[in-house]
């Protein structure tokens, strides 16, 4: 199979995925510079999918906190807010598959074992770091690539 038509990923905690995107008839691509007023043009965008795929409140709710989270982390940490710098969003999607997103920053990438757990006690007071987290607990799946300059997400329509 093409490169084209499949995306096959590892995700330490849930194990491979593999999409095939021609299945995914709902698709689009954007660069989106680095500032709130376009993240929330992204997201509003990405919601209008996952309702007309068929995204239960519950899931579309969790869906947009990971997405936000993943393009403020693009933004702020991969793109350092710059105003030259954007963040590359790719979303596939299909009413019974489920929603595959990849949000990639101009940055130099990160280790995501080396971030810090923040439910750990000497974090749990900061008002900080909990995105990572969050993208994990509210998608079912999810995969750093490109050496952490790139996330991908996943998330099922129903369940």
């Amino acid at each position: 199979m093409s490169r084209k038509q499949s995306s096959e990923a590892r995700c330490p905690r849930h194990g491979a995925l593999r999409v095939v995107r021609r299945d995914l008839p709902f698709r689009f691509r954007i660069w989106i510079p680095s500032t709130n007023p376009a993240m929330n043009r992204a997201v509003a965008k990405v919601a209008q999918l996952a309702v007309r795929c068929g995204c239960s409140e519950d899931r579309q709710a969790d869906l947009e906190i990971a997405l936000r989270e993943a393009l403020a982390n693009a933004m702020t940490h991969g793109n350092a807010r710059r105003p030259g710098r954007k963040v590359f969003l790719r979303c596939y999607a299909g009413p019974r598959a489920g929603i595959l997103i990849a949000v990639r920053d101009e940055g130099q990438g990160f280790d995501p074992d080396r971030v810090p757990d923040p439910r750990s006690t000497n974090r749990k007071h900061l008002s900080h770091g909990r995105g990572l987290l969050l993208m994990r607990e509210l998608t079912d799946w999810v995969a750093f690539r490109r050496g952490g300059s790139e996330v991908v997400l996943f998330r099922r329509t129903t369940s």
